[in-house]
């Protein structure tokens, strides 16, 4: 099935051979047309509220798509794919965060403001600018994760996308090191040459209001984060919440699908109900 955006969608220039066919959806999308998304498997995820729906913007890179909250200019959510051929050792390629052209190139002011807003909070600068050359520190209590993770993208010419602002979120250092990296390698290890997984990540915010709605910009630390895992069998779950230690075992922190869309007012996807697969829990240790 195909995707209906409310928001608005922003795709790179440079996708060669995509160009066009992209070029061709983003039309579409600006007309309130049916766009497919191959991050997304088809359909991304929608939000519950119209006003959020209406704020909020999707940005299609090579190896993700993004849904950037229209207040804070950071993502409600990140989706990609992972192929065996991609993975690869990533400790040597520079981690420096960089502001996604997509939506400087976009023209879409307010969101660009609101990027350089959350980026500030972030405490990260550098270079007299509050997007310069500013690399992560190791031993900072609040470190930048990206979503969508670099060992999974090594390999591609593209891996240089996965410093973009709209692939980072705050997390502790205990558990980006521990359960969410687990997680990580453990869904490397098992992806094969005939079957890839989808995935879908995001932060999720102890607010009164509905996300995306308003959120104080003076907060903007996750209390939890979920991924999601999608196969051919079903899905897996889960949710991490921001005070887990380096030693927790990513199996042990299974989630409802019902619950994250509960908590993060999003539907996550819209074109279909997975369901949860034991055949998958079990290919991750989970069984």
């Amino acid at each position: 099935m195909l995707n209906r955006f409310n928001c608005r969608t922003i795709v790179p220039k440079a996708l060669t051979l995509l160009a066009a066919a992209f070029s061709l959806l983003l039309s579409f999308a600006l007309h309130a047309q049916n766009v497919a998304i191959a991050h997304c498997q088809g359909s991304c995820p929608s939000y519950s509220s119209s006003l959020a729906a209406t704020r909020a913007n999707v940005v299609i890179h090579n190896l993700y798509a993004a849904g950037l909250n229209g207040d804070t200019g950071m993502a409600d959510w990140v989706a990609y794919r992972l192929t065996k051929e991609a993975i690869g050792v990533a400790s040597l390629l520079p981690r420096f965060w960089q502001p996604d052209e997509l939506v400087r190139m976009s023209g879409i002011e307010e969101l660009a403001e609101a990027e350089a807003l959350g980026f500030s909070l972030a405490e990260i600068s550098g270079a007299g600018s509050p997007y310069g050359g500013f690399n992560e520190p190791l031993g900072n209590a609040e470190e930048r994760a990206r979503l969508a993770p670099m060992t999974s993208f090594a390999k591609t010419p593209y891996w240089r996308e996965l410093n973009n602002l709209s692939n980072m979120v705050t997390m502790p250092t205990p558990l980006r090191r521990g359960p969410w990296l687990q997680l990580e390698q453990t869904l490397n290890r098992i992806v094969t040459d005939e079957n890839s997984l989808g995935v879908l990540s995001g932060p999720l915010f102890l607010i009164g209001e509905p996300l995306s709605t308003s959120i104080n910009s003076a907060n903007l630390n996750p209390a939890a984060y979920f991924k999601i895992v999608v196969a051919d069998s079903g899905i897996a779950a889960f949710v991490f919440t921001e005070g887990l230690s380096q030693t927790d075992r990513f199996c042990d922190h299974q989630a409802d699908l019902q619950q994250i869309e509960l908590m993060s007012s999003l539907d996550l996807f819209p074109d279909r109900s997975p369901r949860p697969s034991a055949k998958l829990l079990s290919e991750l240790g989970c069984f």
